[in-house]
């Protein structure tokens, strides 16, 4: 089939990044607006009955939230090169010589692997829109998600330092959006207790309310208390940097292993930045 090599790899990605339907993942990521082409035909690709053309792919690793350095997005590209070459002894000629030199033990899983896979919750662009509309809904949302119990709006406003009526609103809103869960009693909890989320911030039309997420850190941390700062100046060329961003990734994404959902007498929300720049030439 045209795309065989290429669809085993992609259900792969798809399930290592936690979507475990080819549904969820078309639609938690935007649909059509994001990928620009029908479900049915995201289903012939699954199936290794067509491939994506080349410009489709970014809006695939976008999807799977993969960075281009990662051993995933090189398996993936290796499968979609493989198979626009009809596979075979050909396609093993062509490849082999450029990729025999990769590290066998690069893809070996993890457990960030294993949280991505079986513990992360995608926040579609609807919800991240809801959570982004304001910095009520924000904080309210982060409450939510990163708490295993349900709040009244006015036990929140208290704990959060917000007005009752904008905590009141937003908690309606998320609910709309289908991120927060309403009892009878009143009280609101997130739909996705004990899990771990991503933000679809670099899919298409979610600039916006990433940059707005983006401005209510910068003015929770004017208040803030420095925990730790480290700052290196290296020379080094753009390939080496490059490689390392993806051993940075991975220590970003161990943050994670240090998450509490109950709160205690020291808990308290933490920004944890990386950022690599090149400052001149030289």
């Amino acid at each position: 089939m045209a795309g065989t090599d290429f669809s085993q790899q992609l259900i792969k990605a798809r399930s290592a990044a936690g979507f475990d339907t080819a549904y969820k993942f078309y639609h938690r990521n935007g649909g059509r607006r994001h990928f620009k082409f029908t479900f049915v035909h995201y289903n012939r690709i699954e199936h290794g009955l067509s491939l994506p053309r080349p410009e489709g792919l970014q809006g695939i690793f976008l999807a799977l939230r993969l960075m281009p350095t990662e051993a995933g997005s090189r398996e993936l590209l290796v499968s979609y090169l493989r198979s626009l070459l009809g596979g075979g002894r050909a396609a093993d000629y062509i490849l082999n010589p450029l990729f025999s030199g990769t590290d066998k033990n690069a893809n070996s899983a993890g457990p960030m692997d294993w949280m991505k896979a079986h513990s992360s919750v995608h926040l579609s662009p609807e919800e991240f829109s809801a959570m982004a509309a304001s910095e009520a809904a924000y904080w309210c949302s982060e409450a939510l998600c990163n708490d295993s119990g349900a709040w009244k709006p006015e036990e929140l406003a208290k704990k959060l330092g917000l007005e009752p009526k904008a905590v009141k609103a937003a908690l309606e809103s998320l609910k709309k959006s289908g991120m927060a869960v309403k009892s009878a009693g009143g009280s609101y909890k997130c739909r996705y207790q004990g899990k771990f989320f991503t933000y679809p911030g670099r899919l298409e039309g979610m600039g916006k309310a990433l940059d707005a997420v983006k401005s209510y850190w910068d003015k929770a941390g004017a208040g803030g208390r420095n925990f730790f700062e480290r700052v290196e100046l290296i020379r080094a060329e753009d390939g080496a940097v490059s490689n390392y961003r993806l051993q940075l990734g991975q220590a970003m994404d161990a943050a994670n292993a240090y998450a509490t959902h109950s709160g205690s007498a020291g808990s308290g929300f933490f920004l944890i930045e990386t950022r690599i720049k090149k400052i001149r030439k030289f």
